[in-house]
């Protein structure tokens, strides 16, 4: 167990750039964090670590620790409904309340290694009712750039794909490569992917019809959250969809958003 002094130095950092909260008592979450720089700068153990970071962080140490420490969990279709609901019943609320628009914009928030995106896209060509894919923009964006090269690549191991992805779909949109799975270029070439930090980062104003960002917010100090959301209902249209993960919530934000039943999920609708 490494000394109070060494987790509350690297806790506060990780908190000052992404937001996300280490507590005392998550403090031993950074202790397969350390063994990984440790080995990655090729160094004795977790007071050398210290001592190096201690000194100075170069950009290099920088994204380093903040790729570690950014939580990467993931899956295709987690938790299916949301993803169901989007590619029919939200389909047909974009149609209804934005009837003269070109283009639909999406913005998967957290993507992660890119499995939400991609599902998105393949839930609106294989759930929708004949949905025309050329309506649709994927923005992507996810504060670790070791996430995004691997989410940009859309190679997945055996193991990635079984989790939440119908074998059907397995089939339909990847080809296997020995031992992985290599998404096709239909769903891959459809999304943008972009380094971006929810804590810091410039939110486009009014740009998005539908917002995904699931599963982020859980980690993050309510001060911080308030101000992600109200960020994220600032870039939705109004009439605008979000969606978050089934654990959160608007409790405790005021914003001109309001929950509303879609399918067999739930969303939040910013206000006219």
């Amino acid at each position: 167990m490494s000394k109070p002094e060494i987790y509350k130095f690297f806790s506060d950092y990780v908190y000052e750039h992404t937001g996300i909260l280490y507590k005392e008592n998550d403090y031993y979450r950074l202790d397969s964090r350390f063994n990984t720089l440790i080995k990655t700068f090729e160094l004795k153990d977790v007071d050398e670590l210290y001592q190096l970071y201690v000194q100075k962080i170069t950009p290099s140490m920088h994204t380093a620790l903040i790729d570690l420490c950014t939580n990467n969990e993931t899956y295709f279709m987690r938790d299916l409904k949301p993803f169901k609901a989007f590619a029919k019943e939200g389909v047909e609320h974009l149609k209804e309340t934005f009837p003269s628009a070109i283009k639909y914009k999406i913005w998967s928030a957290a993507s992660s290694t890119g499995q939400e995106p991609y599902s998105l896209l393949m839930s609106l060509d294989s759930f929708g009712d004949n949905v025309d894919l050329t309506k649709f923009t994927i923005d992507a964006s996810d504060i670790s750039t070791e996430a995004l090269a691997k989410a940009k690549k859309a190679l997945y191991s055996g193991l990635e794909v079984q989790r939440g992805l119908p074998a059907n779909l397995l089939i339909k949109y990847f080809e296997q490569v020995e031992e992985n799975w290599q998404l096709s270029d239909q769903i891959r070439n459809k999304v943008s992917f972009r380094e971006f930090n929810l804590l810091t980062g410039k939110f486009p104003l009014n740009e998005y019809h539908i917002v995904f960002c699931r599963n982020v917010l859980i980690y993050q100090a309510m001060e911080n959250k308030k101000k992600i959301l109200a960020n994220i209902c600032d870039s939705l249209k109004p009439g605008g969809l979000m969606f978050m993960g089934a654990g959160e919530s608007l409790i405790g934000v005021d914003i001109p958003m309001k929950q509303m039943e879609l399918g067999k999920a739930f969303c939040y609708i910013k206000e006219k």
